[in-house]
């Protein structure tokens, strides 16, 4: 074997190695991140310690959904008992990580941005693909941060990849973040 194969190798290697460093982080604090300190926070899936820990640590008076309602799901039924039992607001709004969203969706995120209790809790299940266009579009509508700086909540750092069918929610954040600039929800500003 060369030289230039058992680098290749090393490399390779190692990026799997770090891939799966990164993984395993998010997967054990559960992807919780800051998008604006105070008024808005993202992450995967809680279970319920978890779930209780964020609220009470950081004041979460309020859970965005991004799973949709699963009354079945044992997941949604502890959501819900936690959100009620800590007096947290709790909304759901289904969203796919593989399609890009509605006009209905957006409009029901920017009203749900307005209106929630802050700090609102954003999740999905990995807390990487919607949560992150979600982020990434709370930073623009709320925040008011340019494209450039918005963007930075759909990266490798949350666990999103920029590939294969969850592209699309790059690509959607390309096309809401046009459509906000050029006025397109401007009966929903301020």
């Amino acid at each position: 074997m060369s030289f230039r194969v058992k680098l290749i190798l090393i490399f390779i290697s190692s990026l799997t190695i770090l891939l799966l460093c990164l993984h395993l982080y998010l997967e054990e604090q559960g992807n919780f991140h800051i998008i604006t300190p105070g008024e808005a926070y993202r992450s995967a899936q809680l279970d319920r310690d978890e779930l209780e820990y964020y609220i009470k640590k950081y004041n979460i008076k309020s859970i965005l959904n991004l799973r949709g309602k699963n009354p079945n799901a044992a997941w949604y039924i502890e959501e819900l008992q936690v959100s009620s039992e800590l007096n947290v607001k709790h909304y759901d709004i289904a969203l796919s990580a593989t399609r890009e969203l509605t006009d209905e969706e957006v409009r029901k995120l920017i009203e749900i941005f307005k209106s929630a209790p802050r700090p609102v809790l954003i999740h999905c299940k990995s807390g990487a693909d919607r949560s992150g266009l979600v982020a990434a579009m709370w930073k623009v509508v709320v925040d008011g941060e340019p494209k450039s700086e918005a963007r930075k909540q759909l990266s490798l750092l949350y666990g999103h990849l920029s590939t294969g069918k969850t592209k699309a929610m790059d690509q959607f954040f390309d096309e809401f973040f046009e459509k906000w600039t050029r006025g397109a929800y401007s009966d929903l500003k301020n």
